[in-house]
């Protein structure tokens, strides 16, 4: 038999993106619900939950290698100002990216000092294989 501690309404908290919360209260003020809750429950009621299908998603996973005083700064700000340190990652690239374009006329830097990244030497030729 199921304990009445499972059976208890708990809090769940959600990320969602602040226009779905607009519309939270605009459902909530021309249905005459009390809560943000009781528009929640009226949807997840009237859900086709077996209809649902995942959306694309256009994005991938990449790994990059940072120095540790930028990785520092990057996780530090990140805990300042309350989000992720991908947030932080996503608007850095999307600035850079922007002012990269060709009328900016940017040009590629690293480092804490500002300096183009240095080229590597090209690598030694394989040794010719023995016959």
């Amino acid at each position: 038999m199921a304990s009445h501690r499972l059976l208890a309404s708990t809090p769940l908290t959600f990320e969602i993106p602040s226009c779905l919360v607009d519309r939270i209260h605009h459902c909530r003020g021309r249905l005459g619900l009390k809560s943000a809750s009781d528009v929640v429950r009226c949807a997840l009621a009237g859900f086709d939950y077996a209809g649902f299908q995942t959306p694309a998603r256009e994005q991938c996973q990449i790994s990059v290698r940072l120095a540790p005083d930028q990785k520092r700064m990057l996780f530090k700000t990140a805990r300042q100002k309350k989000v992720s340190a991908g947030e932080l990652l996503r608007a850095a690239l999307e600035a850079f990216s922007a002012a990269a374009s060709p009328k900016a006329g940017l040009r590629a830097t690293s480092g804490k000092d500002g300096q183009r990244p240095v080229e590597k030497a090209a690598g030694k030729k394989p040794a010719a294989r023995k016959k």
